[in-house]
This record gives structure tokens, sequence and C-alpha cells, in this order.
């Protein structure tokens, strides 16, 4: 499996040729789980896994000056995140974040080694963050998030900031719901580690973005299949008070569903939602702003 990107210069009504930015060998077929997220500076930064780090895989980093059109040279950065530690490891996926003092913030899962797994097993799993204090010149692998009860198997994270400035992650688990955790930095000191039996979730990545557009309350949007058995029913949710609750939803897509991740423009006021359908048949992506999802 290959990365290809494709750019859009007018709010997400029309998107360019695709541009190859990573591409399977036959050593490694899968290059996976791409991450991006820009610096206080407007540089682009991209990571991703060859073959989720097993057999020789590694962690690439490249990055972009001018808006994703042309890309550094990959460099490798696997010895951050310390291969002698664990087997398999992945990014996200779906996005990092920028947090206000500029650390760089990108969740990551893996399984460690000393759970004697098989060697591509993507089980038992544990959540940890890809974190950069100095832009992206270099990165660092944060505390792993302690067991929380209920909780089996986290895996696929996505973060957002918290009104206050903390970091939130909302985490896939081996359940029926979602687990959360916050923390000041986003690498270490994580607590309130919980799950969260509102937010019900069929074992499939969703996401969750911090918005603000100066017009409405400070919210985090989260997106994910709204089911607790079948990729469907593509759902947005909001939250006021910092991801406790989630009071307000909005139907997206009832009948399709698989992997989501959403983005957006707060100056545009346009909300993007990126999905699938069923395991990768279709990609759909649906735009519309903060009152949509509001009912008005």
């Amino acid at each position: 499996m290959d990365v290809m990107l494709q750019r859009s210069e007018d709010g997400g009504d029309s998107f360019g040729v695709p541009i190859l930015l990573a591409k399977g060998t036959e050593q490694h077929k899968t290059v996976n789980n791409p991450v991006m997220v820009e610096d206080m500076r407007g540089r682009i930064h991209f990571l991703y896994c060859e073959d989720y780090t097993i057999n020789g895989g590694r962690i690439l980093h490249r990055f972009s000056d001018d808006d994703g059109l042309t890309w550094s040279e990959a460099e490798d950065i696997t010895a951050v995140a310390f291969p002698e530690y664990h087997n398999a490891f992945a990014l996200g996926p779906g996005h990092g974040i920028k947090a206000d003092n500029g650390t760089l913030i990108i969740p990551v899962w893996m399984v460690k080694k000393t759970e004697g797994a098989p060697l591509d097993a993507h089980s038992p799993s544990v959540v940890s963050t890809l974190y950069s204090t100095d832009n992206g010149d270099s990165w660092s692998l944060g505390e792993i998030i302690p067991d929380i009860d209920g909780v089996k198997n986290p895996n696929e994270t996505v973060a957002a900031l918290t009104a206050d400035g903390r970091v939130y992650l909302n985490m896939r688990m081996q359940g029926k719901c979602r687990a959360v955790a916050y923390n000041d930095n986003g690498y270490s000191g994580w607590c309130s580690c919980r799950t969260d039996e509102n937010l019900s979730d069929p074992q499939c990545f969703g996401s969750v973005l911090s918005y603000d557009d100066g017009e409405h309350p400070y919210s985090l949007l989260f997106v994910n299949c709204d089911s607790t058995e079948k990729r469907e029913n593509i759902t947005v949710r909001v939250s006021t008070d910092n991801g406790k609750n989630y009071p307000i939803s909005r139907t997206v897509d009832r009948e399709r569903g698989g992997y989501v991740d959403i983005a957006a423009d707060s100056n545009a006021k346009r909300i993007y939602v990126l999905y699938e359908d069923k395991y990768g048949i279709t990609d759909h992506l649906a735009v519309f702003n903060y009152e949509w999802i509001l009912g008005k």
C-alpha cells in the first residue's frame, strides 16, 4: 500500500492530482499510518511507518515548506521510539496537533515485546505519543498511558486541545465504547483515564478536533461510527465542557461508515469529515458548518 496526497486550494470543492509520498517495496509491502501536523513556522511534517516497524520496518519523517507541493527526503527516526521495546508500532492514524506552546503531538500505539505476542500481532496494545518541542527537528517518545479499568487494548488514537490548554486523547479500544485520557503537556503525567460509555464505537478509528471560530463556544468535535456493532452511522458530536459530555450530535451518513477523520478551517467556518464506506471501498467528504451540527 502506498501513501498519496491530494491538495485543495478552494476550500475542499476540488482536489489536485495525487502526489506520491511513500511507496511500499518488495521488503515492506505496506507504508502505513500516515500522520501530518503543522508547526509554528507553517512547515508541514509527515510521519509514517514501514510494515508497522516489524521485519526491519522504519519510522520515517518528511516535511514540506510549500503547503505540500514538494517534500524533503525521508529521514529515519526509528530510534526515538525505542525499537528494542516493542514489536508492532503505529502512528495515529489521523492527524497530529500543535499545542499552544508549539509542542507537536502525535498519538501512537504499540505492542510491547514483554507481552510475548507474535511479531506481527496488533495486540495486546498500549498507547503513547511521539512529541517534538523544537518544531519537528527532533522527536521523543512520551510516557505510556497507564492501565485503565475496563479498557482493553487501546490503540488508534487522536488528540485535541481543551479550552484550558490540556491535551485530550480519544482512543479506540477493544469494547463497545471509547476511552479518554488527559494531561498538561501531551507526553507525561496522564490522568483522568477512563472509558466513555456515552461514546458508542464498533472498534473502529474515530477522530476528535478542537474548534474555535470566535462565534461559538470553544468545542471538541468528535466523529465516529455511532454504533456498537457495525461500521456505519457516521456521527459528529459536540462537547463544550472539554470532553466530559457530548450532548449535541448530528448524523452525517446513516448507511455508510468506516475510518473517519475531521478537520476544520475556522476562518472560513468550514468543517470537513472524510470517511470510508465499509472497509475502504469508497471515500466520502462531507463539508458543513457549526450551525448544521446544531440543526440550524
